[in-house]
């Protein structure tokens, strides 16, 4: 009955759908979907909150197996991935007759973590940082005239993914990011993303 019950976690340990490494390596393609609050100061006074769902894909390449080949050597399972992102949104906002909404954002982000595989957990944590850059388009009407603005911002977040179904993830992360002063305008972003990732 020992033998049995010391043999029963290397059999767990081994199954692939809980713990195949290969699934923090290589590219990944996905998509997500979550809400944006965006607080948009102008200098004239006015002060918009453009807040709305967004949803997007999103296409990376984890670097883990070169990170554990490298400073990994030191017995720590480092994760890594780089990661471009476009997404859709319908945030908007009215002030005093006129409207400001968020069209689309992209952006490229590094995202520095720890795997934790087997038997650490059965499911594959792996939570990870977000330090990336940010492009949003912005579009503002008031009396029948409309113009759009390009931002540029630095995002920081943070967020987990786990393994759900063999090469599927399921991840859940939380980013802030910090855009440029521009045209009289100065947007801040703070958005939750819930999304879906297949790992090849």
């Amino acid at each position: 009955m020992m033998k049995k019950l010391l043999i029963l976690p290397l059999l767990l340990c081994s199954s692939p759908a809980l713990a195949d490494n290969t699934f923090f390596a290589g590219p990944y393609l996905g998509a997500q979907g979550g809400y944006s609050w965006n607080n948009v100061d102008n200098n004239a006074g006015a002060d918009f909150d453009v807040d709305g769902s967004d949803y997007g894909v999103f296409l990376g390449f984890q670097i883990d197996e070169l990170l554990n080949q490298t400073v990994g050597r030191m017995g720590m399972s480092l994760s890594g991935a780089l990661e471009v992102h476009y997404n859709w949104s319908d945030a908007s906002d009215d002030f005093a007759g006129a409207t400001l909404e968020k069209d689309h954002d992209w952006g490229i982000s590094f995202r520095p973590g720890l795997t934790f595989l087997d038997p650490y957990s059965p499911f594959g944590a792996k939570p990870y940082g977000i330090i990336g850059y940010r492009n949003a388009n912005f579009e503002g009407s008031a009396g029948g005239v409309s113009s759009d603005e390009n931002f540029d911002g630095f995002e920081l977040g943070l967020g987990t993914e786990v393994l759900a179904y063999q090469k599927f993830g399921v991840r859940v992360d939380y980013s802030h990011v910090f855009y440029e002063d521009k045209g009289g305008f100065d947007p801040d972003e703070d958005s939750v993303r819930l999304g879906v990732a297949y790992h090849f």
